[in-house]
């Protein structure tokens, strides 16, 4: 990494701090300095002043860039201060930055694969069509089958009774995966969902799409030649990381949620709290700070429940039973059951209570 990437992300902070800053509160903490205003301004988040703990940690940031706690209590005030949303990414990406070093989490958008002739690219792992039959089919049509071997899968599908629906699974190449979405084939113009994530492959269910091209109607999931356009995260951050990075990736889940389904960034909110799971899977907010552990009763399930129910009002259902389950939660829930989602909806419930 640049070795002036983290100096420039803090001028930039400073820039927008001191462009958006209020007039400072008169009072002086005692004692004078950054760990007085640290002092005041968690002391004002637990008092609901919210803007008054902006301030605060806005003037610890003037007194010390460097120290991590500041950009943490700054990216919290911002969690209510609706006018202060857009400085809530900043502040919390810098805490982590000072604290950790590096990004907890990466992501890596807009990226294509193309699938091969095999289709393992993306693999089709569907225990209803015959792993032997398929790759008969591709290694026969190889070259120009792409109508005969789509209607040769449907056919055997309907003619078996089974969903027409196959599963499929890929990697990008990379370890540590904890979050994928956004997944467009930009062929057939079908968008798809992540099932889950196991083992750095990431699971999906492909439905059947019917291209008609004049007369001809081709039937398609994931066919040779289609680039699959997708979104992902992977996680930089290990157990030894500091309890700050751990509270600026809880943060950041919550922030997902409160910026609602049109703002809000599903792939920011499964990375936080999948990394945050994987990272401490005890965790507790702002344990061992003895400004900080008593402002939220807040723990592991809580964010995971955050991040999946977030999930859920994006309506991908699915994916959010497997964040649930990630953390030992849902097991027993059937997705093939009629009561499902509200099955889902009272276990996100339980998960928060």
């Amino acid at each position: 990494m640049d070795a002036m990437k983290p100096v420039l992300l803090l001028i930039s902070v400073v820039v927008a701090l001191t462009a958006s800053c209020n007039e400072h509160p008169a009072e002086l903490p005692s004692p004078v300095g950054y760990d007085g205003f640290l002092t005041l301004g968690w002391k004002a988040i637990q008092e609901g002043d919210y803007n008054v703990a902006f301030d605060y940690f806005e003037q610890a940031i003037d007194i010390d860039v460097f120290q991590p706690d500041a950009y943490l209590g700054g990216g919290i005030a911002c969690l209510y201060l609706e006018d202060h949303w857009d400085l809530a990414d900043a502040f919390l990406q810098a805490a982590i930055q000072q604290d950790l070093g590096i990004s907890a989490v990466v992501r890596h958008t807009d990226r294509t694969l193309l699938q091969d002739t095999l289709w393992t690219v993306f693999e089709c792992i569907d225990e209803d069509l015959p792993q032997d039959s398929l790759n008969a089919w591709l290694t026969m049509t190889s070259d120009s089958g792409a109508v005969w071997v789509g209607k040769k899968v449907r056919d055997y599908l309907e003619s078996e009774g089974l969903s027409t629906n196959l599963q499929f699974r890929f990697s990008p190449a990379l370890s540590d995966i904890v979050a994928c979405n956004d997944l467009y084939n930009g062929q057939s113009g079908a968008f798809y969902s992540v099932d889950s994530i196991v083992s750095d492959y990431i699971h999906l269910d492909v439905p059947m799409f019917i291209i008609k091209v004049g007369e001809v109607r081709y039937y398609t999931w994931i066919m040779v030649g289609q680039n699959i356009v997708f979104d992902y995260a992977t996680l930089h951050a290990e157990a030894t990381s500091g309890q700050i990075t751990k509270d600026a990736l809880a943060g950041w889940t919550m922030m997902q949620e409160i910026r609602g389904t049109d703002d809000g960034d599903l792939l920011q909110a499964a990375a936080c709290s999948q990394g945050l799971l994987h990272v401490d899977p005890g965790y507790v907010f702002g344990e061992g700070d003895s400004l900080r552990e008593s402002i939220y009763d807040l723990d592991i399930i809580d964010v995971v429940a955050c991040g999946a129910s977030f999930a859920f009002l994006r309506e991908e259902y699915i994916y959010a039973w497997f964040m649930c389950r990630e953390a030992g939660y849902g097991l027993d829930l059937d997705p093939e059951s009629e009561t499902f989602l509200l099955d889902l909806l009272d276990l996100l419930t339980e998960m928060r209570s």
